[in-house]
């Protein structure tokens, strides 16, 4: 490769609004809600509830709902909405009639439980067995810590996107036409490849043959995209390989083999197909273009928990 990079802007100076982590507070009391589930007690009760599992008999011409006994959750639309609703209130030997769209249903009570669901205990949360966790505070940080880490994750792919632009727009490079050309060729291939093993010729394929693929309508639409895409793709390279000399990254042929055996078995083709679709040079390419986002979105990541740290340990 001819192309150079003369200097890199450095990604640390690029100036980010950093969004605050606001916690899902509904998920997490439902998440810490489920603990109690193993403890749950039923407890006979005088008046149904919603929440109340009832025990009752059915009594309709309709075959199916001439049921001797059966139990469900008041309220839970589990069985059926409407006698659901019917037995609320109802105590047990009490019977009501509703008329549902198929015809009339009496339902007696036999019997009403109460759900008892116990406090929540730090010895519920130790049961959980989860590292570091031994009480309910420890538990809801984990929690929090879930939360927190995907909401990192989300945001770190818009933050590395700005900071992508930044750097790019704020390096210095000599660039090689020859370089430029041989990566839109390479990208071009390897859609060729991907195109061949579905059985389609890709400079012939239709919208509809690329609706679903490729976001174009034409192969002239998709070399146009290529070429685009590509400009920043070598820059990319460039930067990659340079950060790569400070942080120890390299592609390697093992790397290389591992990918061709996971290609092969995703697109269900043989290694030769494999190698063919991506050469180890566009494999080496594509590997550090790649190498310096994942540099960008490991620094949004890190600026985001900085900004938005979790609660002390328990």
């Amino acid at each position: 490769m001819q192309s150079k990079l003369v200097a890199a802007k450095d990604y640390h100076e690029v100036a980010l609004d950093i969004p605050a982590f606001v916690p899902d507070q509904a998920a997490l009391q439902k998440e810490l809600d489920r603990l109690r589930n193993p403890y749950v007690t039923w407890e006979p009760g005088g008046t149904a509830a919603a929440g109340d599992m009832v025990r009752c008999s059915l009594h309709s011409a309709l075959p199916r709902f001439q049921k001797d006994s059966i139990r469900f959750v008041a309220g839970s639309g589990m069985y059926n909405p409407t006698l659901e609703a019917l037995a609320i209130g109802m105590q047990a030997g009490e019977t009501r009639t509703a008329t549902l769209p198929e015809g009339e249903v009496a339902l007696t009570v036999q019997a009403v439980q109460k759900r008892v669901v116990p406090a929540l205990t730090d010895e519920m949360a130790a049961a959980c067995k989860l590292p570091g966790v031994r009480t309910v505070a420890g538990y809801r940080r984990y929690l929090l810590a879930q939360q927190r880490d995907k909401a990192a994750a989300q945001a770190a792919w818009t933050l590395a996107a700005r900071i992508k632009r930044a750097v790019l727009d704020g390096s210095a490079f000599v660039l090689c036409k020859a370089d430029w050309k041989q990566a839109v060729e390479q990208e071009l291939d390897r859609c060729r490849a991907i195109a061949r093993q579905s059985g389609m010729v890709l400079e012939q394929m239709t919208p509809e043959q690329f609706a679903g693929n490729i976001p174009v309508k034409s192969y002239a639409e998709l070399v146009a995209m290529t070429q685009d895409t590509c400009f920043d793709s070598l820059r990319c390279c460039l930067l990659g390989q340079h950060y790569a000399q400070n942080d120890g990254f390299a592609v390697t042929e093992a790397g290389y083999a591992a990918f061709l055996q996971d290609y092969a078995a995703t697109w269900h083709t043989t290694a030769e197909e494999a190698r063919a679709a991506m050469p180890k040079e566009t494999y080496t390419f594509n590997q550090y273009a790649a190498h310096a986002e994942e540099v960008w979105r490991a620094h949004a990541d890190r600026l985001y928990r900085d900004k938005n740290p979790l609660p002390g340990a328990e």
